[in-house]
């Protein structure tokens, strides 16, 4: 009777050294793309702040442009201020010179000088004042840091109310203009006045890595022009 052998069957599997080799290049590439994913979420940080601080900067100058090009509106005749050495005139333009300067401009204007009606029947709700002492006629624009943020902050000099406009900003700055567009020799002299508000972008990553971006400066720009300021004359 012939019996059957059984042979021993080897089984197949890896060498220690395929397994090393195999290992380097899964940490090659997982590192590879941390350091992608790391990357993109530098740039996405980036372009968060640069959409929040714009639409900050946007939203401050808007707000701005519109109240500053008031100033003057509806003087009453005579109209003065404190300052250093006594009392001065208000000039047409209703820029308060003492508190007028790169990074500050305060005015006045006279917003209820017509009062206020209800369309509908033309009934007034407030009689017409000849006088600086409501809110929203003396106000402050003033960009301030305090070492550890910036933010620009609107100020009723009547109320005493303070509103902050924008605190993802970097710089402020006005610019007092004269007819001829030329820097104004003096705030009585302002014809127009030029705003630029900017945000700094920082430098995401070094030179020549994947998705570097360098440092960079988005500026928002607005010409008010003093349309109570007698553009005519000076």
């Amino acid at each position: 009777m012939q019996q059957a052998a059984h042979g021993v069957k080897k089984e197949a599997g890896f060498s220690i050294m395929e397994l090393l080799v195999a290992m380097t290049v899964m940490i090659f590439i997982t590192g590879a793309a941390a350091s992608l994913l790391v990357s993109a979420f530098n740039v996405r940080s980036r372009e968060d702040q640069r959409s929040e601080g714009t639409a900050d900067a946007r939203r401050a100058l808007n707000i701005i442009t519109r109240e500053v090009a008031s100033s003057g509106y509806q003087l009453p005749y005579g109209l003065t201020y404190a300052a250093p050495g006594g009392t001065r005139p208000v000039p047409a333009n209703g820029l308060i010179a003492e508190d007028c300067n790169a990074t500050s401009i305060t005015f006045v204007t006279n917003t209820d000088a017509q009062g206020e009606f209800n369309p509908p029947t033309g009934v007034p709700i407030d009689a017409p004042d000849n006088s600086i002492s409501g809110a929203d006629e003396a106000i402050k624009f003033q960009f301030v840091q305090d070492g550890t943020s910036n933010f620009l902050v609107r100020k009723d000099l009547i109320t005493g109310d303070s509103l902050v406009l924008a605190n993802r900003i970097d710089g402020v700055q006005f610019d007092f203009l004269n007819l001829a567009g030329g820097v104004a020799a003096t705030i009585a002299e302002a014809k127009s006045i030029n705003i630029r508000i900017w945000v700094t972008l920082n430098q995401v990553g070094q030179p020549g890595s994947t998705g570097y971006q360098p440092p960079a400066q988005v500026t928002l720009t607005s010409r008010v022009n003093l349309r109570n300021a007698q553009l005519d004359t000076f």
